[in-house]
């Protein structure tokens, strides 16, 4: 697959996008977004790490990577360190929210090892009945609970550490588990702000969400992430009005809204699995803050491949009408 740059969703008119760079006209700063990158891994590495130096050049005050870090891997502590080391050769501050390859679709060794024999030609017993049987479940919500969580666990041990970003130059972040009682854990959720606009991270996923019926405890942290994102996106933007921000970008991973039919119009795309799927919760709170709200807001997020800019949440030929 080719490099790509991140797919923007936007629910206000605040900022304007170009194909690397965000630039706030009010303030006066550029940011940059990005993900989907390097999926064949070291194979893409050479392209990866030159749009890294062309980024590097832009010198953006941060820049925003909402996840898919890579194609498909075992996601062992090898893996996340590599990445690790390509956010150090940023020269500016990067936050990052995790994709769903990087833990909800993490594969097992041993089935890539089978599928690597197979490729090569020197598949040995049992391999090609594994590799059909990872096939057969595709689709089906079937992800390994277990290699998931813990390549979640590597992540927020690896990269959410501190309460600072990556990159080689550091930003201070307000995180989700030092604000919040009950989240704890969510060590991913970040906040920040940068000249009246209110950034934040939210750990939405692509792959429903996480959503998985392969084990109890799969479903469990599920439930447990989108009731957190959920709180993240209220406390949001209770900070946002509290310090009357002029506006707010959110940034995660996951696309929720259905592209088909009509691929291609700017505005009142319904939203995947519907009003009671993966994603329900996390669409209505921002759907309901933002119209109350009153002011720009800018949705950040990767998982399709394609460059898009449109209102999703606006219902379309009905001029002037509240998101809906």
């Amino acid at each position: 697959m080719r490099l790509h740059t991140i797919l923007l969703r936007s629910l206000g008119a605040l900022l304007c996008s170009g194909a690397l760079l965000a630039h706030a006209q009010a303030a006066g700063f550029d940011f940059v977004a990005l993900g989907d990158t390097a999926y064949r891994g070291a194979a893409d590495d050479p392209a990866y790490f030159a749009l890294i130096t062309r980024i590097n050049k832009a010198q953006p005050a941060f820049t925003i990577h909402v996840g898919d870090v890579w194609g498909g891997e075992a996601c062992l502590e090898p893996d996340h360190q590599r990445i690790l080391d390509a956010f150090a050769r940023y020269e500016h501050p990067v936050i990052y929210t995790p994709g769903d390859n990087e833990w909800t679709d993490c594969l097992d060794p041993a089935l890539i090892a089978a599928w690597e024999r197979i490729e090569a030609g020197k598949a040995q017993a049992g391999d090609q009945q594994m590799l059909d049987k990872f096939q057969s479940l595709q689709g089906r919500l079937t992800h390994p609970g277990r290699w998931a969580l813990e390549s979640l666990s590597r992540i927020r041990r690896m990269a959410f550490a501190t309460p600072q970003s990556l990159g080689q130059n550091r930003l201070a972040l307000e995180r989700q588990s030092e604000v919040s009682a009950k989240f704890g854990e969510m060590v991913e959720n970040a906040r920040w702000r940068r000249d009246g606009v209110l950034f934040a991270t939210v750990h939405v996923v692509g792959s429903m969400n996480g959503l998985s019926n392969s084990s109890p405890e799969a479903a469990a942290e599920a439930l447990r992430r989108n009731q957190a994102n959920v709180e993240w996106i209220q406390a949001t933007f209770d900070e946002a009005n509290t310090t009357q921000s002029k506006a707010i970008v959110l940034a995660m991973h996951g696309s929720f809204f259905d592209r088909e039919p009509g691929r291609g119009q700017t505005s009142g795309r319904a939203v995947r699995g519907g009003r009671y799927g993966a994603y329900a919760h996390v669409a209505r709170a921002l759907q309901d803050m933002s119209a109350n709200f009153g002011k720009p807001v800018l949705l950040i997020h990767g998982d399709d491949h394609d460059f898009m800019v449109d209102r999703p949440f606006l219902n379309p030929g009905k001029e002037g009408e509240k998101p809906g």
